[in-house]
């Protein structure tokens, strides 16, 4: 048992700085495909009227919405279909999956974002529905 707990730890262990976009986007790919694409779709292009498009929105790829777009994913958006992420994925994967979305289908907003970001914008104890100006088109 203490040998398990001890794989399962160092499994879990991961630079908190450091990742190139490269390697976020590939595995933020993965989780966005595993997680995210039922609803936004692979091409990012969401469904209209039920799910917003990642590609071409504003939170997505304008650097000024950058923690508007870290709070959507952490804590979600009360009154929509949108999980909250913060608890079901690991601040890597959150970190990967947000790169990723801001950095595919051509949003290229060049925003490379870390796993200590994540760690806190978690801090932050405001979630997207108290942002009124995060527009989920």
């Amino acid at each position: 048992i203490a040998k398990a707990k001890e794989e399962m730890a160092s499994a879990t262990q991961y630079p908190m700085t450091g990742w190139e976009m490269a390697k976020l986007s590939e595995q933020g790919k993965v989780v966005f495909e595993t997680n995210c694409a039922s609803c936004h779709q692979p091409t990012g292009e969401g469904v209209p009227g039920l799910f917003p498009a990642l590609k071409g929105n504003a939170v997505a790829k304008e650097h000024a919405n950058l923690e508007k777009h870290l709070l959507t994913v952490i804590n979600g958006r009360e009154g929509t279909p949108m999980p909250a992420w913060g608890t079901q994925l690991n601040s890597l994967e959150i970190a990967a999956v947000v790169t990723y979305e801001r950095n595919a289908w051509g949003n290229d907003s060049g925003d490379v974002i870390q796993p200590a970001d994540v760690e806190s914008a978690k801090n932050v104890k405001v979630t997207a529905q108290e942002h009124p100006e995060v527009k989920h088109d």
